[in-house]
């Protein structure tokens, strides 16, 4: 990876007042921790540290720190950038200070090159690990880690232990953990319909069941209760009517 060089003073003042005061001037506070030293706050133009950001080939960003008044360089990792929620402006930066002769561990993202054979064939392409871990000197940090996966048929998968790091690069993560496969869509597809009836139907079911049942008993008992004492009061009066003038004329 390559190192951009640039430059930062020391920081004196602390605080939310100093803070918001560089800001103002165009100035980023950061500040520079080690394993070797101790931390160290800085300025850093925010044009400057902008155009090293946007300069990286990866996420990682080695830097080459040039200290005002200090002969002295230190390589460092941009570690961590924070921006303001609202206007995206810079607002801090942290640095994580390297040696050059020993190996330290970050991670590296993953780039996938080549169509894969199962996306011709209707298949989809996805990426289960986005960054690996890696242990490396700075000299041998690659900006990106490459992953040919144009021999992935439907239902094929690269694992960790099948990517090839670069030279002086370690992968830490476990090996049998895939990073790339190839899915089928319709297999997907056709289950989502299937899963969203079974859970629908036995609602319509319940709800009509339970209408029913409480309809049919409440107009069967209403029924019953009206039906049979009018129907005994009206033939008890007709049959007394009916039966008095007949025993009249017989007599």
């Amino acid at each position: 990876m390559e190192q951009v060089a640039l430059k930062v003073e020391e920081r004196k003042g602390a605080g939310r007042g100093p803070a918001k005061r560089l800001r103002s001037g165009g100035l980023v506070p950061g500040i520079v921790y080690g394993a070797h030293a101790k931390p160290v706050s800085v300025q850093v133009k925010s044009t400057e540290l902008t155009k090293a950001l946007h300069g990286a080939a990866g996420e990682n960003v080695l830097v080459e720190l040039e200290v005002s008044g200090t002969a002295a360089k230190r390589l460092a990792l941009v570690r961590e950038v924070q921006h303001d929620a609202m206007t995206g402006r810079l607002v801090h930066v942290d640095f994580h200070e390297l040696k050059a002769d020993e190996k330290f561990v970050t991670t590296v993202t993953v780039a996938a090159v080549g169509e894969a054979a199962g996306v011709k064939n209707g298949g989809v392409l996805e990426l289960a690990m986005h960054q690996l871990r890696v242990r490396c000197l700075p000299k041998d940090l690659p900006a990106k880690i490459t992953l040919d996966v144009s021999p992935l048929e439907i239902g094929n998968s690269i694992h960790v232990s099948e990517v090839k790091a670069p030279a002086g690069v370690e992968l830490l993560d476990r090996k049998d953990l895939p990073v790339a496969l190839v899915l089928s869509p319709a297999v997907e597809e056709e289950a989502a319909p299937a899963a969203e009836g079974a859970a629908a139907e036995p609602e319509v079911i319940k709800e009509k069941k339970a209408e029913g049942e409480e309809a049919a008993p409440a107009e069967g008992a209403k029924g019953k209760a009206e039906a049979k004492p009018a129907a005994g009061k009206a033939e008890g009066k007709e049959g007394k009517a009916e039966a008095k003038p007949e025993a009249k004329k017989g007599k």
